[in-house]
């Protein structure tokens, strides 16, 4: 028993270590590559350590985000145009990002919870048509969806861009949160009922408030989804105004004299925020998928 005990905890551990190197190895590597200098990056075998330390790509960033052409230069850091307006876009990104996580949340709950709970013909019908809507590449859609919104003059547009992606979202936001609304006791609603509240009372006072691992789950995969999203982005967008955070990264690529650093530097600080989201609502995130896995 004891042998098999070991065994075991040793598969788990080389299983645990195969998944920091499979995935937190490329990460880490790349927060380590954007604090070397360039002609680190192309040394053999890969530098893990940088020495020297260098914030040269950091710098050159946020100084040109914040100071003019000549301050930057002053301090003999050079400033591309995409450094200068790469916060800006990281702005919108986040915009964007919250705007659809929001409202995806707030109009998923409210279609989630009939389908839920009300016993009406069609429903497993209209909720495997949800999840198939969703199915379909975005890249065949990519055309009409913008020769739509040039011809209604809603090209260059933030709005444009949260309804898009919240086109995309929703079928995931639906799907999900039914699922965690059937984990709740129905006798809570029956004797909120039976005390004189209706169906929307029931939601707004009882399902609403008992479901925020769940909600708080279907928040997170929606500013997920928004956040990494390029293809619309690239296409609607037209000026540094409305720019998201992963078009402004592609263009580091399209410089003349590109900097790799710069790019990866840019990389690192587009990953920090779904990380942060992820990490604080951690425990909301585990018990929204797990309670979303059990049936009644």
């Amino acid at each position: 028993m004891k042998r098999k005990n070991l065994t075991r905890y040793i598969l788990l551990y080389l299983a645990s270590a195969l998944f920091l190197v499979v995935f937190i190895g490329p990460f880490l590597w790349l927060v380590s590559s954007s604090l070397q200098l360039e002609r680190q990056l192309v040394k053999i075998p890969i530098v893990w350590l940088p020495d020297p330390l260098s914030l040269a790509s950091y710098k050159e960033i946020f100084m040109g985000a914040f100071f003019d052409e000549a301050v930057v230069s002053s301090h003999k850091i050079s400033s591309s145009y995409q450094s200068r307006i790469y916060l800006g876009s990281f702005f919108n990104s986040g915009i964007i990002a919250l705007s659809v996580s929001f409202f995806s949340v707030l109009f998923g709950a409210y279609a989630a919870y009939p389908i839920a709970r009300l016993n009406f013909r069609g429903r497993y019908t209209l909720l495997f048509s949800i999840l198939v809507v969703r199915l379909v590449p975005a890249l065949a859609l990519a055309i009409p969806i913008v020769l739509f919104a040039k011809k209604m003059g809603m090209n260059d547009n933030l709005v444009t861009l949260i309804l898009i992606n919240m086109s995309f979202v929703l079928p995931y936001t639906i799907w999900l949160l039914q699922a965690y609304f059937k984990t709740i006791p129905t006798e809570l609603e029956d004797a909120a009922r039976m005390d004189g509240c209706n169906r929307f009372q029931v939601a707004n006072k009882i399902i609403i408030p008992l479901s925020i691992p769940g909600l708080t789950t279907a928040g997170i995969l929606a500013f997920l989804l928004s956040w990494g999203e390029f293809l619309f982005a690239l296409l609607i967008t037209e000026t540094e105004q409305s720019f998201t955070s992963t078009v402004v990264a592609a263009m580091f690529a399209n410089d003349v004299d590109v900097n790799y650093v710069t790019i990866i530097a840019a990389g690192v600080l587009a990953v920090i925020p779904p990380v942060i989201f992820a990490l604080f609502f951690q425990k909301y995130i585990i018990s929204g998928l797990l309670s979303g896995a059990v049936k009644n």
